[in-house]
This record gives structure tokens, C-alpha cells and sequence, in this order.
């Protein structure tokens, strides 16, 4: 018995150890989610002005 607890108190340690650094992992991940966000954001006037472009662009080749 007391060597079942001890390796059940191993596996439950081990598995808490792991769920941390998952934990700080998708903290990081967040993060650089959040900096992909932010670079991808477009205002409307930016759709606006590449929209006024692209039909410029389209009266060009016709």
C-alpha cells in the first residue's frame, strides 16, 4: 500500500508540474497573438484607401 501511494503522489506531482508549463506556454502563445492582432488590425479608412486603390488599379488594365 505505501508503495502505491507513493507512486500515485509521484504521478500526481508530475502531472502538476506539467499543467504549469502548459499554463505559461499558452500564456506566451497569447501574447504573441495578441502582437499578430494588433499588426493585422486595419482601420477603415486603410480598407477604404486600398479599396479606391484596387479599383484604380482595375481601371488601369482594362
Amino acid at each position: 500500500m505505501d508503495l502505491i501511494t507513493k507512486f500515485l503522489l509521484i504521478v500526481l506531482i508530475i502531472s502538476f508540474l506539467t499543467m504549469y508549463l502548459m499554463n505559461i506556454r499558452i500564456k506566451q502563445l497569447r501574447s504573441e497573438l495578441d502582437d499578430l492582432r494588433d499588426r493585422v488590425t486595419f482601420t477603415g479608412e486603410e480598407l477604404m484607401r486600398l479599396a479606391s486603390d484596387i479599383e484604380d488599379f482595375k481601371r488601369i488594365q482594362i
